[in-house]
């Protein structure tokens, strides 16, 4: 199936006649539409699901019965009595040959209330038939029962991924989609036969029983009935003012909330981070004291340590001309005292002087220092290892200072941005009051749902009852063979139904747990985390299995991995089905962080069915997400709001720069 057009008539939001061309592009599934919450994006699911299922259709503000959605849902601009209308035209192979439908579903206010027309239109003809059954068609070919695996929004992904009820949501959709309500009611059929025949042979007094019990068990159904009401209500209130609280959090981060909640740790931070730059700093103005400032004379040191080396060889030559001297004198002395020839004494006296004279050339130079002798050495010390441990030192310091600096100035920043207590007052009491307001209806839910419970048990309970009473004494009261044998028979049946019922889900849950699986693998960030997953073909419960082989909880997985596992169950089903209907999403990307929801864009959007219309808030799908998106879309629509007309208009093109908060 693909859907071409949908065309709006003073329905809902919408006044007017608004009309949208859906028909995707080869390799450009997407269609994109974009709008602010309470601006018609559910609405638009609304409509598609309306124009099939009519009084069958899972609506989001359906919390009385089907009329008065039809009354509620006309343009409030317009007149009741022109009513309003939704017109699809799609097209789908029928008998091996592509046909186009135009299916319209108009209702207006009459004289005996609202009246409803259907009119389904066969390549361009008026089809009596397809008019007049159109009900049961749509049902052979797309269930209502299995149509959220098709149409969906994010708080249904959220109820699944969140809530207790994801076995139940999965049951029913494994039931429907194996066509299994029909043994289902087939079944009930068999009972309500079953106890017909047991009746005809209770005496008085047990068939007024009989009557009561069956009477208690009506009234139970009936209970049933508006608890069911009253809960999907609920479920629509909650998701509203879910998401009012969700915006109230953007208000209140986008006014500096979550700074002014940090304040006092971050005056907390930025005082430590002061005292250790107070510390580093008294740590370098020791540096500075001490030798590090000779590094900026670190040549002439250098130049110092060559002259006391110098004059320290200056001083040994001197003593060593002293030492000659005498040597020479005491030498030429004895010399003479042993009454040497006198010109053998002047050849010694002068070869003497000669070695005098050559070695005396150092020892004429100047000491211009005249330092001790270790002076050299420890100028040495000082530049090879003194000097560079302060340079390394202080280099050290240095970085880690403009680190804190840069850390402190940061703070400082997010601190002159903190609010004052008078400024983030309101908006914090407005969110308080949401989630108050939250809380109590999820409160109200859930009392409705502990309700729901108590009346199933009593209708157990009851229904029990009733199978007693016609039991008892059965045999003795039974004469006639026929109905016994009606009787045995049918339970025969029931008992082969039930079998069937459980090899058909046996059968099928395999293959739907594989499908399931590749999906989730598909979406996964942690391709490593999960290796199995399973559906209990009774309970339904599914069962992830991790690398180790052991069970993983579920609270194992993250809220972002808990919703695209959800998103992977409904993918998984929606594939099991084989068929090709479109995909309609709205508030695709709900409260996913950015890798999550990178994920979906990526690796579900573009592949999720041959036609995928997504209805998209300016916080979900714009900056990168829409640029990574685009090569797949092909056509986008902005539904634009006029609070002043209260009216939505369809228009081409999609939210710009600066509408979104990106």
């Amino acid at each position: 199936m693909i859907l071409d057009t949908i065309i709006l008539e003073n329905f809902g939001a919408y006044g007017g006649r608004q009309e949208a061309v859906l028909t995707p592009e080869d390799g450009k599934p997407v269609i994109l539409f974009g709008g602010m919450n309470g601006g018609g994006k559910t609405t638009l699911l609304d409509a598609i699901q309306l124009a099939f299922y009519g009084p069958k259709a899972r609506l989001s503000n359906r919390g009385r019965g089907y009329r008065d959605y039809l009354r509620d849902s006309i343009h409030r601009g317009s007149d009741p009595g022109e009513g309003a209308s939704v017109t699809l035209h799609f097209r789908r192979v029928v008998e091996g040959e592509i046909r186009r439908f135009e299916l319209q579903r108009y209702w207006r206010a009459g004289v005996k209330g609202i009246e409803e027309t259907v009119r389904v239109l066969s390549d361009g003809k008026l089809d009596d038939v397809f008019t007049e059954h159109w009900d049961e068609i749509i049902e052979t070919y797309l269930p209502s029962g299995i149509a959220h695996l098709f149409f969906f929004d994010g708080e249904q992904i959220k109820e699944l991924a969140e809530g207790g009820h994801a076995a139940e949501i999965l049951g029913t959709a494994v039931h429907s989609l194996l066509g299994l309500d029909l043994l289902d009611r087939l079944e009930s059929d068999l009972k309500v036969f079953e106890r017909r025949k047991k009746a005809e042979a209770l005496d008085p007094e047990a068939t007024q029983e009989l009557h009561q019990a069956r009477g208690e068990l009506q009234q139970i159904e009936s209970e049933q009935e508006k608890v069911a009401m009253q809960e999907g209500a609920f479920v629509n209130q909650a998701g509203r003012l879910g998401k009012e609280v969700q915006e109230k959090e953007e208000q209140f981060r986008a006014e500096g909330g979550d700074l002014y909640l940090r304040r006092k740790e971050l005056e907390a931070e930025l005082a430590l981070l002061k005292a250790r730059k107070a510390t580093m700093e008294a740590r370098l103005r020791e540096l500075v004291a001490g030798p590090l400032p000779l590094l900026l004379v670190d040549s002439l040191l250098g130049e110092v340590e060559q002259q006391a080396r110098r004059e320290t060889e200056i001083r040994r030559a001197r003593a060593l001309q002293d030492a000659l001297e005498v040597r020479d004198r005491e030498v030429l002395a004895i010399l003479e005292v042993e009454n040497g020839a006198a010109e053998p004494i002047r050849k010694i006296t002068r070869i003497l002087a000669a070695d005098r004279a050559q070695r005396i050339g150092l020892a004429k130079e100047p000491l211009i220092l005249d330092a001790e002798d270790g002076l050299s050495a420890r100028l040495a010390h000082l530049r090879a290892v003194m000097l560079p441990q302060a340079k390394e030192q202080a280099r050290d310091l240095a970085d880690k200072l403009a680190g804190l600096e840069e850390k402190i100035a940061r703070l400082e920043l997010e601190k002159d941005r903190v609010p004052t207590e008078d400024r983030i007052e309101v908006i914090q009491r407005e969110l308080e009051a949401a989630r108050g307001a939250h809380q109590a209806k999820l409160a109200e839910l859930e009392a409705v749902r502990v309700r729901q419970e108590a009346l199933r048990r009593q209708w157990v309970a009851v229904d029990a009852r009733l199978d007693q009473l016609g039991e008892h004494d059965l045999k003795a009261r039974f004469a006639e063979d026929d109905r016994q044998r009606m009787l045995k028979h049918s339970r025969r049946v029931r008992e082969t139904l039930g079998r069937f019922r459980a090899r058909v889900v046996r059968r099928h849950i395999a293959s739907m747990e594989v499908l399931m699986l590749e999906s989730f693998r598909k979406l996964l960030r942690k391709t490593e985390l999960i290796a199995g997953l399973t559906i209990n073909p009774e309970t339904f419960e599914v069962t992830l299995v991790g690398r180790d082989g052991k069970v993983l909880p579920f609270d194992r997985l993250s809220a972002g991995e808990r919703q695209l596992l959800a998103t992977s169950l409904l993918w998984g089903l929606a594939r099991a089905s084989g068929r090709p209907v479109p995909t309609i999403i709205d508030t695709p990307l709900g409260r996913l962080d950015s890798s999550h929801r990178r994920h979906l864009i990526e690796r579900y959007f573009p592949c999720a069915s041959h036609q995928v219309i997504l209805l998209s808030t300016d916080e979900e799908i714009v900056g990168p997400y829409y640029e990574a998106l685009k090569p797949f879309i092909s056509r986008t629509y902005l539904l634009n709001h006029d609070n002043g007309l209260g009216m939505t208009n369809l228009e081409l093109g999609y939210f710009s720069e600066n509408e979104t908060t990106h």
